[in-house]
């Protein structure tokens, strides 16, 4: 699953991150949470958090979870990722054929 973060420092949102988390900002480590600047179409983690403009989130037709209705500012909260993990956790037991990325 791939998400966008438009507003927010990756300072501001990987000081939310559960304690039990692991993340990194190489593609290739098994992690819970991969973090970049750019959308990378192959990585290992369960969740990519993809750190840029509004602008360009969009035009990638990503999720952007620091956004709200009309565009305005939301902050993001700890329960966001975890519910965020949590989704991804229970998509692991479907077949390799269906793709559940945003």
């Amino acid at each position: 699953m791939i998400v966008g973060i438009a507003y927010h420092s990756p300072l501001d949102i990987v000081s939310i991150f559960p304690l039990n988390v692991m993340y990194s900002v190489e593609p290739q480590d098994v992690v819970d949470i991969f973090v970049s600047d750019h959308l990378v179409r192959e990585y290992k983690a369960k969740l990519q958090i993809v750190f840029t403009s509004a602008r360009n989130l969009v035009k990638e037709n990503l999720p952007i979870l620091d956004q709200g209705a009309w565009g305005k500012v939301i902050t993001v909260t700890t329960d966001q990722i975890e519910k965020l993990l949590k989704n991804q956790k229970e998509f692991n037991d479907t077949p390799d054929w269906v793709d559940f990325k945003v």
